[in-house]
C-alpha cells in the first residue's frame, strides 16, 4: 500500500509529488504515456517563479515583450525588462518528474487509469501497466490527469469545467526574425473569443491558434505569415479557462488541469498547475499527521489555492468573458488607443503573465474609453 497515489505526470502531479516524496511519503505515480511530456499540449511560456521552483535546464529562448496584431492589421509592440522563459516543454516535464522521482516516487509508464474507488479507509485505483491489469491502494488519490480527467468524472459526478476553449499548435521549421518578441493576434481571422500566437524557440517557431470552436482558416491565417514552414510536431486539445467549484473530496483532490485551475486570459496551466500541486501536498501532510482524509478536512486545499490565486482567476475570467464578446471593429479602435504613450507605459511597468489583472484594471483606470469598447462591443458576440 502507498500513502497517496497521483493520476498524471505533469508538471501538478510531478510538483505534488516531489513534495511528499521529499517528506518521506511513498508515492505512486501513473503516467499513460510510455514517457513523461508526451504528447507535448504547450507553448511553454513561463515567468521567473516557475524556474525558480524548479531549476529546469529546459528554457530554449527568453523573450521581453509581445507584438499584439489588430483586426486591420496593425500593431503595437510592447515590452518589459524582465524576462518571459519559453521552454522546451516535454523536456521541462520530464526535468519536474526527475525532481520527484530523485526524492523518492515510484513512477510507472504505459499505465492507465481504470478505475477509482474510495471506500472505508482507503482508495483503491485499477489500472492497465503495459496491457496488464493492476490495482493498488493508498489513504488518498490526486488527480493530475489534465482537461478530460477521468479522476473528475469517477469522484466529482456533476461537477464540470464550464468554459474550455480548443488549441491547435505546430512547430514550424522557421526562425523568427525577432526572437525576442511573442507574437499575438487577435480578431475574428485568428480565433473565435480567444487569440492566435507565434513564439520564437530558437530554430523553431509554435504557431497556434485557440478558441471557442476551431477553425482550420483560423489557423492558416496565422501560419500563412510564415514562409510555410515544415511542420516539425502538431498538437491540440482542449484547454479549460474556468476553474471548477470544489476541487477536493473524499480522499481525493484535483490539481492542474483536472480542476480547471488554468489561467483564463492566457490558457497558461504551468504555474497554477504547480501552485495547486504544491498547495495538494500541503494540505495532504496536514491529513496524514491528523489521521483525516475526510471531505470537510480536504477542503482546506480548495480554499488554500484560492487564497493564494483564486481571486487573480477569477478577475481574469470576468475579464476574458467581457473580450470573448468583442468584435472586429471594437478590437480595433481599442488598438489605436493603446497605441498612446502612457497606456504602453502602464502595460511595461506592471505587465505580469501570472497576474495580469492588476495591468488590466490600470488600462481602464487611464483610459475609461476602453470600456465602452467592452462593455458594448461591435457586431455580433464571438465567443461564449
Amino acid at each position: 500500500m502507498y500513502d497517496f497515489i497521483i493520476s498524471g505526470a505533469g508538471p501538478s502531479g510531478s510538483y505534488a509529488a516531489y513534495i511528499l516524496s521529499r517528506s518521506g511519503f511513498r508515492v505512486l505515480q501513473l503516467e499513460e504515456h510510455s514517457s513523461v511530456g508526451k504528447p507535448v499540449e504547450c507553448t511553454g511560456l513561463v515567468s521567473k517563479r516557475v524556474i525558480e521552483m524548479t531549476g529546469t535546464g529546459s528554457i530554449v529562448n527568453k523573450v521581453h515583450g509581445a507584438h499584439i496584431y489588430f483586426p486591420d492589421d496593425s500593431s503595437i509592440h510592447i515590452g518589459k525588462e524582465e524576462e518571459t522563459y519559453v521552454l522546451e516543454r516535454d523536456r521541462f516535464d520530464q526535468d519536474v518528474s526527475a525532481m520527484a522521482t530523485g526524492a523518492g516516487t515510484f513512477l510507472k509508464l504505459n499505465s492507465k487509469v481504470n478505475d477509482i474507488k474510495v471506500s472505508g479507509e482507503k482508495v483503491t485505483v485499477t489500472y492497465r501497466e503495459n496491457g496488464n491489469m493492476r490495482e493498488d491502494l493508498a489513504y488518498a488519490i490526486i488527480g493530475a490527469d489534465g482537461a478530460n480527467s477521468l479522476t473528475r468524472k469517477i469522484l466529482f459526478p456533476g461537477q464540470r469545467i464550464e468554459r474550455m476553449v480548443s488549441a491547435y499548435q505546430i512547430d514550424g521549421a522557421t526562425n523568427m526574425q525577432d526572437q525576442d518578441s511573442v507574437n499575438v493576434y487577435l480578431g475574428s481571422k485568428y480565433s473565435r473569443g480567444f487569440f492566435g500566437w507565434a513564439a520564437p524557440a530558437g530554430d523553431l517557431s509554435r504557431i497556434g491558434t485557440a478558441g471557442f470552436g476551431m477553425s482550420r482558416e483560423n489557423f492558416k491565417n496565422i501560419y500563412g505569415k510564415f514562409s510555410n514552414p515544415s511542420k516539425i510536431t502538431i498538437t491540440g486539445g482542449p484547454i479549460p479557462i474556468s476553474s471548477l467549484h470544489k476541487t477536493s473530496g473524499n480522499r481525493s483532490i484535483l490539481v492542474g488541469d483536472a480542476g480547471g485551475i488554468v489561467k483564463p486570459l492566457s490558457g497558461g496551466g504551468i504555474y497554477t498547475g504547480m501552485v495547486s500541486g504544491e498547495k495538494a501536498a500541503e494540505t495532504l501532510i496536514k491529513a496524514y499527521e491528523n489521521e483525516d482524509f475526510s471531505e470537510k478536512f480536504l477542503e482546506t486545499y480548495h480554499r488554500s489555492w484560492r487564497s493564494s490565486i483564486g481571486k487573480e482567476l477569477s478577475r481574469d475570467l470576468i475579464v476574458q468573458k467581457f473580450f470573448a464578446r468583442i468584435g472586429d471593429e471594437s478590437l480595433t479602435a481599442m488598438g489605436r488607443k493603446l497605441q498612446k504613450e502612457n497606456i504602453r507605459r502602464i502595460i511595461n511597468e506592471l505587465g505580469d503573465i501570472d497576474y495580469p489583472s492588476k495591468v488590466v484594471m490600470q488600462v481602464l483606470i487611464r483610459s475609461p474609453s476602453i470600456m465602452r469598447h467592452v462593455i458594448f462591443p461591435k457586431r455580433d458576440r464571438i465567443g461564449k
